[in-house]
């Protein structure tokens, strides 16, 4: 998602109404905040489907491997804990985009900057949601699943560290009374 994009699926009074005197700059701000709106979303969704994934029901066989396997246990439902807390981190996370009358503005010639970082939490989010998938086709218990599971313990901890990163870009990015 990109304000390119967003601008090219303006509908034809809107693309007129941006030759306005004023106008442009209000849609421009608009559009940005939409764009932000739409990756903030996406985010989540992917998130919410790969908490879905892993929150699936198992098959019998693997149930009664996981509830004897107690680290296996452990660091399974500690997967699913800190996907849910990033899930939920990332559905309330900072607006990239402060409202017209808001104390608070984004800079938008800088706003570019968050949108690529939030590119970056859309992958990562994907990548984190397919080795999800992947894992739950492993044998549990075995070494291969325990590494898969290591792997996306270390995926959703940096998922966590890019929200942090956002965060700060956005404290960087703003100015108050602008």
């Amino acid at each position: 998602m990109d304000v390119e994009r967003v601008k090219k699926e303006m509908g034809l009074f809107e693309r007129i109404l941006t030759y306005v005197p004023g106008y442009r700059g209000y849609k421009e701000k608009e559009l940005r905040r939409e764009t932000d709106i739409l990756v903030r979303r996406k985010v989540s969704s992917v998130l919410s489907e790969a908490r879905a994934l892993l929150n699936s029901p198992l098959p019998p066989s693997t149930a009664r491997r996981l509830a004897y396997d107690q680290d296996s246990r452990f660091f399974f439902e500690n997967l699913r804990a800190e996907l849910d807390r990033i899930t939920q981190r990332m559905d309330k996370a900072v607006a990239g985009y402060a409202g017209l009358f808001d104390a608070v503005k984004v800079r938008e010639d800088k706003l570019d900057a968050v949108l690529r970082h939030d590119l970056s939490l859309i992958e990562k989010a994907e990548s984190i949601k397919t080795s999800i998938a992947d894992l739950l086709t492993k044998e549990l218990g075995t070494e291969d699943w325990r590494g898969k599971l290591a792997q996306l313990r270390q995926a959703v901890a940096e998922f966590d560290g890019l929200i942090d990163d956002r965060s700060r870009i956005l404290k960087g990015l703003s100015e108050v009374g602008s």
